[in-house]
């Protein structure tokens, strides 16, 4: 089976901060472009940024809940550069660096970004591989504390 790419379509309020904020913050690489919107490669996927009217971009969402994307990093190093990527932008933090379900199988690191039109971006890396389609016996999925927004 060849391989396939993940597209995702998001709101963006002003797409030129918005190409900088992934580009000069993230490093994502911007492909092509037009006032109505622009593409940006995250992580060897397609990311398009769709220009809405600020009115459009709806209430801002006050935690990782009920939407977020991002990306799983297989190496601890890759998601550390990324980290310390974001903190030299001065990128918005909605929820800081944290080990979630320490010393289980489903421990992870993990940190949120807040991009210029409020979407929410989670960048995590299992201490397990498994753990990202795996442990089916599990019943845990997400994180209980953020359920009602960032704590802190």
């Amino acid at each position: 089976m060849s391989r396939s790419w993940f597209h995702l379509a998001i709101p963006a309020g002003d797409l030129e901060a918005t190409r900088r904020w992934y580009v000069e913050g993230l490093g994502c690489r911007a492909g092509r472009g037009s006032e109505h919107a622009q593409i940006l490669e995250l992580g060897g996927h397609q990311l398009v940024a769709q220009k809405v009217a600020a009115a459009d971009l709806g209430p801002q969402q006050r935690g990782i809940y009920p939407r977020h994307f991002g990306l799983v990093f297989e190496r601890m190093e890759d998601w550390q550069a990324l980290l310390d990527r974001a903190r030299a932008a001065a990128l918005s933090f909605g929820v800081e660096p944290k080990c979630r379900f320490a010393g289980g199988p489903l421990e992870h690191h993990t940190f949120f970004l807040i991009d210029p039109s409020g979407n929410w971006l989670e960048f995590k890396c299992y201490s397990h591989p498994e753990a990202m389609l795996g442990c089916t016996g599990e019943a845990v999925v997400g994180d209980a504390d953020l359920r009602g927004g960032p704590a802190g």
